[in-house]
Order: C-alpha cells, then sequence, then structure tokens
C-alpha cells in the first residue's frame, strides 16, 4: 500500500502542514497511521478525503462543521460505485503526479 508523507500531501492539496493537522482534528474520518519516527503516513483514501475536504472548504466555502456533515452525507449515500471509480483515478493522478516531480527533482 502507498503512503504518502505530510509534505506531499501538503504539495498536492497546496496546503500548509499544520492545516492538515488541524483537519485531522476536525474530521474523525481522517486518521494517517504514524511509522516508527512518528511521521504522518497518509494512504489514499486519507488523501482522497483530504481533496474533498479542501473543495468543500475552498471552492464550496463550505464552513468546517457543513463539510463535515457533507462528508458524511456522501459517506453514508448510496453512490458506492461511483465513488469507488472517481477515487480510484484520483489515486491514478496522484500517483503520477509524484512521479513527475521526483522526476523533475532528479
Amino acid at each position: 500500500m502507498e503512503s504518502y508523507s505530510i509534505g506531499e500531501v501538503c504539495r498536492l492539496l497546496n496546503v500548509k502542514p499544520h492545516v492538515l493537522r488541524y483537519w485531522e482534528q476536525e474530521f474523525s474520518l481522517l486518521s494517517p497511521r504514524k511509522d516508527f519516527n512518528g511521521q504522518r503516513k497518509y494512504t489514499s483514501n486519507d488523501l482522497n478525503t483530504l481533496y474533498r475536504i479542501r473543495h468543500l472548504l475552498y471552492e464550496e466555502k463550505y464552513t468546517i462543521e457543513g463539510a463535515r456533515n457533507r462528508i458524511w452525507k456522501d459517506v453514508s449515500s448510496g453512490n458506492a460505485d461511483l465513488r469507488a471509480a472517481i477515487n480510484s483515478m484520483r489515486q491514478s493522478l496522484v500517483s503520477l503526479s509524484l512521479k513527475v516531480e521526483k522526476s523533475s527533482e532528479s
């Protein structure tokens, strides 16, 4: 299973690390594991949730509470197959973006 560091996630979402840590406190769906050094490691599911949170807060202009309610509503809706397909495509794009970023650093 691929995991992402907080720095990688911050670059992908264009947010600061303290924003991610705040969102972890506010959204119970987010629970990145920590490695043996105590560094956060985000899964693709975490990343999908973070993209959704960012979209709701920054583009749709939801409040934290409104975004939290909307995410819970989305999770409990019946469109699981469509969400899974979208998340799979997003994951592929994220992986490709990270590969391009790493190759341009070399």
